[in-house]
């Protein structure tokens, strides 16, 4: 039952598509779901797979460092109250810029190409992390911490075998968060600053008027999304086998 659940969500999403576009009257403007189902075979074919490998790159590429970066960035916070008073109102301050933001001079620092996005990516990616690690730092269970300091362990060994898989279901959260927002950046920094890209043949369809391309590479956008996200819960399913959400949930 639980498999035909999102099946009656997809279902429900395309009958009122379908009765949009008949009440559009207008199948250039709001092409049917048949029309894109079209588009969608024929795109097989042309230029889309070089552009989704070229997307996968931005993201992996921007993600990664970003991601990488965000984590690195918290626990340094979280293992000084000195560092943290310096890099957590930084962070703050940055973190409700949008990455859409920074378009204009990420362009004129990089030009039009890869760099803009995975720029875009790198800056999204950074803070969902930082602050979903940092905060699962800071709930680590201080009596943990004094039991394992007073049995001789080192600052490296609390941190390596107490404080981060302590944290982890906190840093894999925000893991996730990271990359539902380095989707949204990847695809806004193809269309404006990229030359390669998913988002860049979004531009290059609508472009020419072809709404039904238009809409079949935004379905793309998210099931590559989806598969994603996907990919990551296995990883978070499998990390976190021992904490009692992940048991109660299987």
């Amino acid at each position: 039952m639980r498999a035909v659940e999102p099946l009656i969500g997809i279902a429900g999403v395309v009958v009122a598509w379908e009765i949009a576009s008949r009440v559009a009257a207008n199948s250039t403007l709001v092409p049917p779901p048949a029309s894109v189902w079209k588009a969608l075979v024929a795109m097989r074919g042309s230029e889309l797979p070089k552009d989704i490998g070229a997307s996968l790159v931005h993201l992996l590429v921007g993600y990664t460092t970003g991601a990488t970066a965000g984590l690195l960035l918290a626990l340094l916070a979280g293992s000084s109250k000195w560092l943290a008073a310096v890099i957590d109102p930084f962070a703050e301050f940055l973190r409700p810029i949008s990455p859409i933001a920074w378009i204009p001079l990420a362009i004129l620092l990089f030009g039009v190409g890869r760099a803009v996005p995975m720029f875009l990516i790198f800056y999204a990616a950074l803070f969902p992390i930082f602050v979903g690690t940092l905060d699962g730092i800071r709930r680590v269970d201080a009596s943990l911490v004094n039991a394992a300091r007073s049995l001789g362990a080192s600052r490296r060994t609390v941190a390596m075998r107490v404080i981060l898989p302590a944290a982890l279901p906190s840093i894999l959260g925000g893991a996730r968060l990271s990359l539902g927002v380095a989707w949204m950046a990847l695809v806004a920094g193809e269309i404006v600053g990229g030359d390669a890209g998913i988002g860049w043949r979004i531009l290059w369809y609508q472009e020419f008027f072809q709404m039904d391309r238009v809409l079949a590479a935004i379905l793309i956008v998210g099931a590559l999304g989806l598969a994603a996200d996907g990919l990551l819960r296995l990883l978070q399913r499998h990390l976190l086998r021992w904490h009692p959400a992940t048991e109660s949930a299987s």
